[in-house]
């Protein structure tokens, strides 16, 4: 019988502490801030997200009680210290699932299968992903090697 200790998904989801949809805000909130010169505001995350704005204050209001934005009610959100860190990995992740998405040559709702993987992908296997991307990428002749074996 295998020693591996089995848990419901769920019980993995939790990798940072932070549920998959917190984790799509806090990503959306890193990009429009950095896009927007360090701040954004309810009205456009709920643009961006597809989500109503009541929808995008209760997150907000969550991930300010985390310490990972700054936000008073109907003003700018801002990302603390601990926000910019999470964020950055966020996008690192998001890009780096996709880019070997790609890799493999997932074409068909590439954007939907990113999202889905990047919240249950630990970072170790991330960094392996990273790896073999770079890896393939740097030996472009392995690469279409492997491209003819589909």
């Amino acid at each position: 019988m295998s020693t591996d200790k089995y848990y419901t998904f769920n019980s993995y989801m939790n990798i940072n502490g932070m549920s998959a949809s917190e984790e799509d805000y806090l990503e959306m909130i890193y990009r429009m801030c950095v896009k927007n010169g360090g701040y954004t505001r309810v009205n456009d995350i709920a643009c961006y997200l597809h989500v109503k704005p009541p929808s995008v204050t209760k997150m907000v209001k969550r991930l300010s009680e985390s310490d990972i934005i700054d936000y008073k009610r109907y003003g700018l959100i801002k990302l603390t210290d601990k926000g910019i860190e999470l964020g950055k990995f966020l996008v690192y992740r998001h890009n780096t699932v996709k880019e070997f998405l790609r890799l493999v040559n997932v074409e068909q709702n590439l954007h939907e299968e990113t999202e889905k993987m990047e919240h249950t992908i630990t970072e170790s296997t991330l960094e392996g992903l990273k790896k073999i991307t770079e890896f393939f990428k740097s030996n472009p002749e392995i690469l279409k090697k492997f491209e003819s074996t589909s």
